[in-house]
């Protein structure tokens, strides 16, 4: 009856283990998967600093992103992930509107409230479609102080 009781209880902190093994599983793949996203934009910005068509754009709406996925930045502050909507003429004088899904230091979200002017673009030459907002101009992060 023991042998029972053990080989019950075995099983049941096997099934209990795995399931906290999915379950971490899961919230690994869904974090990675929300940094790919929110990270994708900057990994463009880096391709385009040479060769990008310079634009201005509006921001238009902004939205934190709906998993609340946040990370720590270079000197420590949080960056937050959203979606900011941005109003902006292509090179051919048409107005056009895109979403972005970047990163933004917590303390500069203020400045991408709906309304504010002057967001720097650069556009992909080779497709109009893929934009990114240019760093050097539009700040997304309050860098630290050199020593």
């Amino acid at each position: 009856m023991e042998n029972v009781l053990e080989i019950v209880l075995w099983g049941v902190f096997g099934i209990v283990s795995l399931g906290v093994i999915a379950l971490a599983a899961i919230v690994l793949a869904v974090s990675l998967m929300s940094h790919r996203a929110y990270a994708e934009e900057g990994r463009l910005w880096q391709q385009l600093q040479a060769s990008g068509r310079p634009l201005q754009g509006v921001a238009v709406s902004l939205a934190r992103s709906p998993t609340g996925y946040s990370r720590r930045g270079p000197v420590g502050q949080r960056m937050t992930a959203v979606q900011l909507g941005v109003a902006y003429v292509d090179a051919a004088g048409i107005e056009q509107q895109t979403t972005l899904r970047t990163l933004i230091d917590e303390d500069l979200l203020a400045h991408f409230s709906a309304g504010r002017p002057d967001i720097h673009l650069l556009q992909d030459p080779q497709d109009p479609s893929r934009l990114a907002i240019d760093r050097s101009h539009t700040p997304l992060e309050i860098r630290g102080a050199r020593r």
